[in-house]
């Protein structure tokens, strides 16, 4: 049994992490817990039931959303003791830290869920996964499209994302999804891919010069509050506006554009849609430059 508990980022990492473990359980026949994802099972069909969040997938038979949180509190205080006494390892358990300092990630750098002594402890004990770094990038391209299905949306939320997206495309031939990351991205990397509103308006209207003959709608979504005023005279729709619908509906986009984060990098994986990432904003930016990225480079910046 694999317990995963590590918090670390929002929506998008955590999606990403869960993501790596499916994968190489699925290819080596674990049994996966994973208490980090309890603020947003809610939101996905197969995690809304299932008070543990575990793979493969299965239901619980007791109301789940107010114990998640307790869960993980219990399981992060247990591994906390064993590690303060030294007792990260007995005939039951064992405890594997992989870890790096916040932002120094680079490739290369990641704890491989593939690496022998790790797959001879999935194999005879209860393993608890602490750190930021556990990836399997081979089983994640194969298993891909599992993983999707996998995270699929409730219900209630498809539906929404749907009829958004179907109001937004009614004077449009192309949508391009537009995420504008405010909020935490201020302190991120010193500010390197704050921008202002303006500067998206002004990236957005560089797309619309570059000769492509189509009606375009653009999908606003963001972490702060948009200001309509600001993009006036564009054919644009604010996103829905919830954490969850907003992802999705960008991943309903033709195609998705914003500043580098595993937000839009898991929306361009899930709806397998073109990706254009604003790293500066003396970035030229034209539709020859969206990429879709196979999933080996959608976490790594």
């Amino acid at each position: 049994m694999i317990i995963f508990s590590h918090k670390f980022g929002q929506l998008g990492n955590r999606l990403f992490a869960y993501a790596h473990l499916i994968a190489n359980a699925r290819a080596n026949q674990h049994r996966l817990v994973n208490l980090a994802f309890d603020e947003y099972a809610q939101y996905f069909e197969n995690t809304k039931h299932n008070l543990f969040c575990r793979y493969p997938q299965s239901k619980s038979a007791i109301p789940v959303n107010r114990l998640r949180s307790l869960l993980f509190i219990l399981n992060k205080g247990i591994i906390k003791l064993l590690r303060a006494v030294s007792f990260n390892n007995s005939f039951f358990h064992e405890v594997v830290v992989a870890d790096l300092p916040e932002y120094q990630f680079q490739r290369g750098q990641y704890c491989d869920l593939n690496a022998p002594f790790i797959q001879v402890a999935f194999k005879r004990k209860n393993v608890l996964l602490f750190g930021r770094f556990f990836r399997d990038y081979r089983n994640l391209e194969k298993y891909q499209d599992e993983i999707r299905d996998f995270f699929r949306p409730t219900t209630a939320i498809r539906q929404n994302v749907s009829q958004f997206l179907l109001l937004a495309r009614q004077n449009a031939e192309l949508l391009v999804g537009i995420h504008i990351r405010r909020g935490d991205y201020e302190q991120f990397i010193s500010g390197k891919y704050f921008f202002s509103q303006e500067d998206y308006l002004r990236k957005m209207r560089e797309l619309l010069t570059t000769g492509d003959r189509r009606t375009i709608a653009f999908v606003i979504c963001s972490n702060e509050w948009v200001n309509p005023a600001v993009f006036k005279g564009l054919n644009f729709v604010i996103g829905p506006g919830h954490v969850v619908k907003d992802m999705y509906a960008l991943a309903g986009c033709d195609f998705i554009m914003g500043p580098p984060s595993t937000y839009t990098r898991w929306a361009s994986f899930y709806g397998k849609t073109p990706l254009l990432q604003l790293e500066s904003l003396a970035q030229q930016v034209s539709f020859s430059q969206f990429l879709t990225l196979p999933p080996e480079r959608l976490f790594d910046f």
